[in-house]
């Protein structure tokens, strides 16, 4: 697979919007032609493309209260891409959509061969050159990896995020220039509800210049679901944030913390839909975590390399692969691998399957 379109873009709401709009406005208009089937095809009931607009243009009222700069940037994004807005929403919503599967698939279907994303995140007393580290491998359906887009965004009064994204979506991680990097881990709590959606956590988390106040962005914003956000700084503060749409709690870590797709702190395992909770995200937690603990104080940029190719339980694996017989299409897989530097402002990116690929540096510089 080709690298993903790396591009500049600047400016800031619906001028911001309208440049990515315009970039990617083939790969917009492809995806929002076939992200709707996708969906429906995933869920085996009478749902529709209306259906799925509603249940998503819900969370509009939240989002324009909790950021109505990045909801005028969707909007730009829409009008760039000469596409409708509601459909610009519900592919921002791609993630929260997924917790529509588990009460009508239970285990008979989708559980069998789901995969998610594993994080980790390391204090600077973890590694062997005294640097913060933070990163995490992204798994969906392979499908996705073909929308994949880092984009250097610089606002007018020219600070800068480097973000790794979907083309059309406002964020799915990344880094700024004052030294805030956030990965995440999705998560399927039982209070899920209209509210604000994880791609705008993410941005308005990178539009912060304190470490404090991004975790504010995130613990106390009235989110429409579950997320674990892996934050790190690069004055050496780190957390490990869990999220339900109305609860949250850190995890305490004093080297490194690994995460995949289940609870770790007690009082928030009340709140777990057990869809998302499997087998593999228990191996992938333990095999991340291990691999932090064991090297603690050494850790290096190509350690958490390795560590992303890593393929123990295959294919339910760190470096996830489909299963032979898999429609190429729909089938789940690591769509793209990241590891984010803040101390030096840079973000190591591989495309798809990290055993395949060689990271990529961008940097914000």
């Amino acid at each position: 697979m080709d690298l993903p379109v790396y591009k500049y873009l600047s400016g800031r709401g619906l001028a911001l919007g309208q440049a990515h709009g315009e970039t990617f406005r083939d790969k917009i208009k492809a995806f929002t032609e076939t992200f709707v089937d996708l969906n429906l095809s995933n869920i085996p009931a009478k749902v529709t493309k209306a259906d799925l607009v509603d249940l998503c243009m819900i969370n509009v009222p939240f989002l324009t209260r909790y950021a109505p700069e990045l909801f005028e940037e969707m909007a730009g994004i829409a009008a760039g891409a000469n596409v409708a807005l509601p459909d610009i929403v519900l592919l921002n919503c791609f993630l929260e959509l997924n917790d529509l599967r588990a009460p009508l698939i239970t285990h008979r279907v989708f559980s069998q061969r789901d995969w998610g994303c594993t994080t980790f995140n390391l204090k600077p007393r973890a590694t062997s050159e005294g640097k913060a580290y933070v990163g995490q491998t992204y798994d969906m359906e392979r499908y996705f990896a073909d929308y994949n887009v880092v984009l250097k965004i610089t606002y007018p009064d020219r600070s800068v995020r480097l973000v790794y994204t979907l083309a059309g979506v406002l964020g799915l991680n990344g880094i700024n220039d004052s030294g805030l990097a956030v990965v995440i881990n999705k998560l399927v709590p039982t209070d899920s509800r209209a509210g604000v959606i994880y791609p705008f956590l993410v941005r308005q988390a990178l539009d912060q210049k304190r470490v404090g106040d991004a975790l504010s962005a995130l613990a106390f914003a009235p989110r429409a679901s579950g997320t674990c956000f892996q934050l790190s700084s690069a004055d050496g503060l780190a957390f490990c944030l869990e999220t339900t749409a109305s609860k949250h709690a850190l995890i305490d870590f004093r080297h490194g913390q690994a995460h995949a797709n289940h609870y770790l702190a007690p009082e928030l395992k009340p709140y777990e839909a057990d869809w998302l909770t499997q087998g593999g995200s228990y191996v992938r937690q333990q095999v991340a975590q291990e691999s932090l603990d064991d090297f603690q104080g050494r850790i290096t940029l190509d350690h958490l390399k390795t560590l992303c190719q890593d393929h123990k339980n295959r294919p339910f694996s760190v470096c996830a692969h489909q299963f032979e017989d898999d429609d190429e299409h729909k089938a789940m897989a690591t769509i793209s691998a990241v590891i984010l530097e803040p101390s030096l402002g840079v973000m190591h990116y591989a495309d798809c399957h990290p055993c395949e690929q060689t990271f990529t540096t961008f940097s914000l510089a």
